[in-house]
């Protein structure tokens, strides 16, 4: 479907409520469910259950979208596909926040039965990257770097990005002017931050922060190269 005839038709099923429309409207986005359900996962339930839940969410978003909102379905509905999953893991897992707990490290296991698994395995390679995933990669970046700017003072979030570039306390200590208890304490406060956010919003999962980790860590990469070249 053109992208006005896509408009066009979720306006007409929410009006009709046309399940024949409705069913062609999810095989539509059928790509997006795939590309947001991704790195989700249910102990003990097979691929499918979750993805089934993502269908779940995109429907609630083909049934709420409202174009006055001023986002796009994609954003919307990519919101909605998450927060299902959320709450499916929730109550599988009954832990809300035992994935975010640990989240400034990048090479801790994302899950506690499976310790091969740490953040560094949800970065994906460019090459493999779909153009929704990569729409939904930039956009999480961009919504986290704003809700960390928000919920971070400048030192802590200073702190919080030179630690996650791989320097240690004591060097961060140094180009800071600090000492080694001051930088611990500004990530006990960062940790502590991302946990209280949580415990209020769906919004904050490990697809996002992955994705946030992913492009900030290639930003500064980039940066890098930069100086270097000019040096």
């Amino acid at each position: 479907m053109a992208e006005n005839s896509v408009a066009e038709a979720i306006s007409i099923y929410q009006r009709t409520g046309d399940s024949t429309l409705g069913s062609q409207l999810i095989l539509h986005f059928e790509g997006l469910v795939f590309a947001t359900c991704r790195t989700f996962y249910i102990d003990g339930q097979e691929r499918d259950d979750l993805l089934q839940e993502g269908r779940i969410g995109l429907f609630k978003a083909l049934r709420d979208f409202q174009p006055s909102c001023g986002a796009s379905f994609t954003s919307f509905a990519v919101r909605c596909i998450r927060c299902q999953c959320i709450s499916a893991i929730k109550a599988a897992h009954r832990c809300k926040h035992r994935i975010l707990s640990q989240a400034l490290s990048l090479d801790v296991a994302i899950y506690e039965d499976n310790e091969r698994a740490s953040w560094l395995d949800t970065l994906i390679d460019d090459k493999l990257r779909t153009p929704i995933q990569a729409l939904i990669t930039y956009e999480d970046y961009e919504r986290c770097r704003l809700l960390f700017e928000h919920i971070f003072t400048p030192y802590d979030y200073d702190v919080f990005l030179s630690r996650l570039y791989g320097e240690s306390y004591e060097l961060i200590a140094q180009r800071m002017g600090r000492n080694v208890k001051s930088v611990d304490n500004a990530l006990q406060r960062c940790r502590r931050a991302i946990l209280r956010y949580v415990q209020g919003n769906d919004d904050l999962d490990i697809a996002t922060m992955s994705h946030f980790f992913e492009i900030a860590l290639k930003l500064h990469s980039t940066e890098e190269s930069a100086i270097a070249r000019a040096s």
